[in-house]
């Protein structure tokens, strides 16, 4: 689906007339549905680290802090317990510090091992920062449309053709009972709907480990296994 046919059926489900256009629409109801169908993706980006939005960041240390490309310009936020590493060295930074700390390192310039790291004006800030190490983290993109449905992606609608990124039948529903608490009717049923189906996709995106009751430690192996022979010894 596209924000065309988004606009479309909810437009079906709320008894308008379903528009040809969306984006270069002067219908002061499209335009709304379209301003509303915005703000419904943007809460949805929020709620939950969308795997599709998740993106795997790799740079090479410029020694400047903070470094003046990162986060890259469609960073949201970190992914949730999200940490920085160092691929060069083989360790992962510890952070983010406090300002207390950051200070007291920087001032005394102190070598921590492994280095800190904090945001600082916005920008990803790492300390002692060494000029062609490599470093790794994942970050939630804050593009969640998908130009004309291709792999180009944006932070908000510009052609009839874009898609979204994640279940747009959540958007679709979203859209409903926004739309309604605009015209001040009741809503509450639609956003109940909204909420549980947001609940169901949420769970479904969720990456999970199969729990085994028979192997249930050390990635599947079991307490008693030991993976080699045991020769007793002879008298």
């Amino acid at each position: 689906m596209s924000i065309l046919t988004i606009i479309q059926n909810v437009c079906a489900e709320i008894d308008l007339d379903p528009p040809t256009a969306v984006v270069s629409s002067a219908d002061p109801q499209i335009r709304q549905l379209q301003i509303l169908s915005y703000r419904a993706g943007r809460d949805l980006l929020k709620d939950h680290d969308w795997s599709v939005l998740s993106t795997t960041r790799n740079f090479t240390a410029t020694g400047a802090i903070p470094e003046p490309t990162e986060p890259p310009a469609d960073f949201q936020r970190y992914v949730a317990n999200s940490v920085i590493w160092n691929t060069s060295r083989l360790w992962r930074l510890n952070g983010p510090v406090e300002p207390q700390t950051w200070e007291r390192n920087t001032i005394l310039n102190s070598n921590p091992v492994p280095q800190i790291y904090r945001m600082l004006g916005g920008k990803l800030a790492f300390f002692p920062n060494d000029v062609g190490e490599t470093l790794r983290y994942e970050y939630v993109s804050k593009y969640w449309i998908a130009v004309m449905g291709g792999s180009t992606f944006a932070e908000n609608w510009a052609n009839d053709s874009d898609t979204a990124r994640f279940p747009e039948d959540l958007l679709e529903l979203s859209l409903i009972w926004r739309w309604k608490r605009a015209k001040g009717l009741d809503y509450g049923e639609e956003l109940e709907n909204y909420e549980r189906a947001k609940e169901a996709a949420i769970g479904a995106d969720r990456a999970a480990q199969p729990v085994s009751l028979s192997m249930p430690n050390r990635g599947e192996v079991p307490d008693n296994f030991w993976p080699g022979i045991i020769l007793a010894p002879t008298l």
